[in-house]
């Protein structure tokens, strides 16, 4: 059974246990003790289920995709790169666009 399944079905047993003991055990209204039980039911899994909710996390984690790096991304890193070096060294050209940082590219895989 997936994790996320049977941390979704464990989470509402234990909401509906704690619905079932508070409505037969108190003469709270429905509405009170349904509330109540969600409270319960939260804190229960959160000490309880620990475990499962970390599979969970890294079934999802694991799932996602690994997103590709596009230009943006490239001529930021370079930006950053470039400001992080030596400030006395007027032999860095910073980039200044997109077209620019392609140009360069472009002129350095010709050669």
């Amino acid at each position: 059974m997936k994790a996320w399944l049977l941390y979704t079905l464990a989470r509402l047993g234990i909401f509906a246990a704690a619905l079932v003991l508070l409505l037969v055990l108190t003469p709270m209204p429905w509405y009170w003790a349904t509330i109540v039980a969600a409270l319960v039911g939260l804190l229960v899994s959160y000490i309880a289920l620990a475990r499962l909710r970390t599979q969970v996390a890294t079934s999802l984690a694991n799932r996602r995709g690994r997103p590709e790096r596009d230009a943006d991304t490239d001529f930021e890193d370079d930006f950053v790169d470039a400001a992080d070096s030596d400030a006395d060294d007027t032999t860095v050209k910073r980039p200044v666009s997109d077209a620019d940082r392609h140009a360069a590219r472009r002129d350095t895989d010709a050669d």
